[in-house]
C-alpha cells in the first residue's frame, strides 16, 4: 500500500518528496524530518520522535493503537474509514450465511469425500443483534432488509435508527442476547467497549445462536466463546480479529469445534490500495491549502508512506 500511495501522490504533486519505509517494526530513517506520516501500525513511541510531524493519516480506521505510539495532543489525525465499509459488511454477511447454511461442515465433508445433507437454517425471519451502528454497522444493517432479517442494535447513545427495529443501550446487551440468532460485533476498542461481550452475554445466547466479530478482538471474551463452543452451546462463530495476530500456529483456536478462524482480512478487496490513495489525496489537498494559508510550503514537506492496513 505504501508504494501505491506514493505513486498517486507523486503523480498529483511531483514536487513533493516521498519516502516509503516497508518495515513497520522499526523507526523510519530520520524521523525528525517527517512532516506528514501515512501509516498503519507504528513502533512504540515513534510519534514522540517526530518533532516536525503535523499530520498523521491512517490507512485504516482504528485509532486505539496511537497511545502506544506516543501521540501528542493536538496532532491532526485522519483515517481511511470510508474505504473498508462495504467489504467488511459483506464479510459479516458471508459469515452469517455460511454458518446458517452449515458451510464449514460442507467444506469438511468435501475434503472427506462424504455425502451428507447440511444442517441448514433459514436466514429470513431471523434476528440479528448488531453491536455498533457506525459506518460498518450501518452497512451491515442496510443489508439485513433484503434477507428479511430483523435488526436490534446496541449503541452507546441508543439513539433510534431507521436501520434497526430497536436500538438499545449497552446495559441491556445481556437481555438482548437471549433473543437473537446472530450476534455481530463491529465495536471499536475503547474503555467503554473492552470486554463488553463477556461471559454472561455469551452464556445468555440461545443454543442455536452464532457469533461474528469484525470489530476489535478485546471487545469480546474469546475464552468464554471457546468454552461455549466446546460445550456445544452455540451453533458456531467467526472471528476475523484475535488477541494475538498473526494467530500463532500452536494457538488452540485453530481446532475449536464450530469456530471459523479468518486472518483479519474482512476489509480486503482488489481496489483497496487505490481507494485509500484517493482518500489520502483528498486530505492532502485540504492540508496543502491550510498549510499555504498558514505560510508553510507544503510542497517542500517530506512524508513517509508505510505498508500495511487494518480496518
Amino acid at each position: 500500500m505504501g508504494p501505491a500511495i506514493a505513486r498517486a501522490l507523486r503523480a498529483a504533486h511531483p514536487s513533493v518528496r516521498v519516502d516509503v519505509a516497508p518495515d513497520v517494526r522499526v523507526d523510519p530513517p530520520r524521523p525528525e524530518t517527517i512532516d506528514v506520516l501515512v501509516a498503519n501500525r507504528l513502533p512504540d513511541g515513534l510519534l514522540g520522535r517526530c518533532p516536525r510531524l503535523s499530520w498523521l493519516h491512517l490507512t485504516g480506521t482504528g485509532t486505539d493503537h496511537l497511545a502506544a505510539a506516543g501521540m501528542a495532543p493536538g496532532l491532526r489525525v485522519t483515517t481511511s474509514a470510508t474505504v473498508p465499509v462495504r467489504a467488511v459488511a459483506e464479510f459479516a454477511w458471508m459469515a452469517v450465511l455460511a454458518l446458517a447454511k452449515d458451510a464449514p461442515r460442507l467444506r469438511d465433508q468435501q475434503h472427506e469425500r462424504r455425502w451428507s445433507p447440511p444442517d441448514a437454517r433459514l436466514v429470513a425471519g431471523s434476528r440479528l443483534l448488531l453491536l455498533g451502528l457506525g459506518r460498518i454497522g450501518s452497512a451491515i444493517a442496510e443489508l439485513a432488509a433484503p434477507f428479511g432479517v430483523r435488526v436490534t442494535a446496541v449503541t452507546r447513545t441508543a439513539r433510534p435508527s431507521p436501520l434497526a427495529d430497536a436500538v438499545l443501550p449497552p446495559h441491556l446487551l445481556r437481555a438482548a442476547a437471549a433473543d437473537t440468532d446472530h450476534l455481530v460485533s463491529t465495536l471499536p476498542s475503547d474503555p467503554s467497549t473492552r470486554g463488553l461481550v463477556d461471559r454472561q452475554v455469551i452464556e445468555a445466547l440461545p443454543a442455536d445462536a452464532v457469533v461474528v466479530n469484525v470489530g476489535r478482538a478485546d471487545t469480546l471474551d474469546s475464552g468464554a466463546l471457546v468454552a461455549a463452543l466446546r460445550a456445544g452451546r452455540l451453533r458456531g462463530a467467526v472471528l476475523d480479529v484475535h488477541d494475538v495476530e498473526p494467530l500463532p500456529p500452536d494457538s488452540p483456536l485453530w481446532e475449536v469445534p464450530g469456530l471459523f478462524v479468518t486472518p483479519h482480512g474482512a476489509y480486503r478487496f482488489p481496489e483497496e490500495e487505490h481507494a485509500v490513495a484517493k482518500v489520502f489525496l483528498a486530505e492532502f489537498a485540504a492540508w496543502s491549502r491550510e498549510s499555504a494559508t498558514a505560510g508553510q510550503d507544503a510542497a517542500a514537506c517530506p512524508f513517509l508512506a508505510r505498508n500495511g492496513v487494518i480496518r
